[in-house]
């Protein structure tokens, strides 16, 4: 009865928010301007974006995740969807002197004394504050009682899903497994500790490169509901541009070598790279910050995904389509043959570019595309990697357009199979 009760909530604040992009439309066209375009980008999205900040931080959370699953929505939707990283309006959590309090006592009423509201979410604020010992530090704290209402919204999804799967439309696509990823991640980020140890990830993955920085959680005064790290000053200013040639292309290396050392060696995906979570600072260093959207491959996964990569950059088509068949789920009526043939073709087309001419988010766009029309469904843990890199990508071409992806990934992909190779076979 909750859930039905919370549905028609659901659908009501729908209607609503439609009714009014729907009267929107209408007082455009009859001021002679150009109507609201809903399936276009930019102001055209401001309904969609409304729509999800107000149903919750379980929709704001499953619609970030989504904007990056351009193998399940067209590219248009998943640009509109990625507004929600930065459009959300929240307010600052209130009686924080008693949640941090609660959480670590006196050490906590201190940091609350000193907070200064640094970012607000719909799962978290962040506060700038000062520890006992006089460190200046980021606090990162829960906000009370969104784990309920995000775990049942959550439920409430996976139920709608369960019906859907069921309808002819949705017949072979896999409506309720696409739903518990996104319910597994949207959980995992309520879990500080979890963060705090991916944070301790990034820092291992990234220490050989001098110029790749990643705040430390200070363990002693984190919770599961509140993370304090390391503060990091001047994200926000003196940010490197492309003119700043050498130390600009430097720091853009850095921060893809030790991406592909988390992938191809430790099997460590930070999917959400974008740039409210990655800095570059005119210094020529960079700052990779929260670790809430980690994932950690399977062994399994990490093999293909890195025989993928490997093949891809041989040029060797054929190889390559064998590793994503291997994976993927094919849907009933699938045609894996016509597959074959297609994604071989593109793989051979995209062998050999120059640097600037080879542009992974057209190639892993008409990846997804392959699959969805020939009736397969990519296994989660094959996407993430590749949707991490097309994150990444777009923050770096700006920078750097010539990188070589493809080329800078070798040694990694080398170290990987080598390891593979070597490593005992555990059956």
């Amino acid at each position: 009865m909750a859930l039905l009760h919370r549905l028609v909530r659901v659908l009501l604040v729908v209607v609503r928010r439609g009714a009014v992009a729907g009267c929107g439309v209408a007082v455009s066209r009859l001021l002679g301007r150009r109507p609201v375009n809903v399936r276009g980008s930019g102001s055209g999205h401001e309904w969609l974006v409304r729509t999800v900040s107000e149903l919750g931080p379980a929709f704001v959370k499953a619609a970030q995740l989504l904007s990056s699953r351009v193998d399940l929505l067209p590219p248009h939707v998943c640009r509109a969807l990625g507004r929600l990283h930065d459009d959300v309006v929240t307010p600052p959590i209130t009686g924080l002197p008693g949640l941090l309090g609660s959480s670590l006592g006196e050490a906590g009423r201190a940091l609350a004394r000193n907070a200064v509201l640094a970012g607000s979410g719909s799962i978290a604020c962040v506060y700038r504050s000062t520890a006992p010992d006089g460190r200046e530090v980021a606090v990162k704290v829960r906000r009370p009682g969104v784990g309920h209402v995000l775990r049942r919204d959550l439920e409430l999804m996976r139920t709608v899903a369960r019906v859907l799967e069921r309808t002819p439309m949705c017949r072979g696509v896999p409506v309720r497994g696409i739903v518990d990823q996104l319910a597994e991640s949207a959980e995992s980020q309520l879990d500080f500790e979890r963060e705090a140890a991916g944070l301790e990830q990034l820092r291992t993955s990234s220490s050989p490169e001098e110029r790749v920085h990643v705040p430390r959680a200070i363990a002693e005064l984190s919770t599961s509901s509140v993370l304090v790290m390391d503060y990091v000053a001047g994200l926000n200013d003196r940010r490197l541009r492309r003119a700043d040639g050498e130390e600009c292309e430097s720091a853009v290396l850095a921060v893809l070598r030790s991406v592909y050392r988390m992938l191809f060696v430790d099997g460590f995906v930070h999917c959400d790279l974008h740039p409210g979570n990655l800095y570059f600072r005119r210094d020529g260093s960079a700052v990779m910050v929260d670790a809430g959207f980690t994932v950690r491959l399977s062994e399994h996964a990490r093999t293909k995904f890195t025989a993928f990569f490997y093949c891809m950059s041989l040029g060797d088509g054929p190889a390559c389509a064998d590793v994503v068949l291997s994976t993927a789920v094919a849907r009933p009526g699938a045609d894996t043959h016509g597959f074959r043939g297609e994604l071989a073709g593109l793989v051979e087309e995209n062998s050999g570019l120059r640097a600037a001419d080879f542009d992974l988010v057209t190639f892993a766009t008409r990846l997804f595309d392959l699959q969805r029309r020939y009736g397969l469904a990519a296994d989660p843990q094959f996407v993430f990697p590749i949707l991490s890199l097309l994150v990444l990508e777009g923050a770096v071409r700006e920078l750097h357009p010539e990188v070589d992806f493809q080329h800078e990934a070798k040694p990694f992909l080398t170290k990987a199979l080598m390891h593979r190779a070597l490593a005992p076979d555990p059956v």
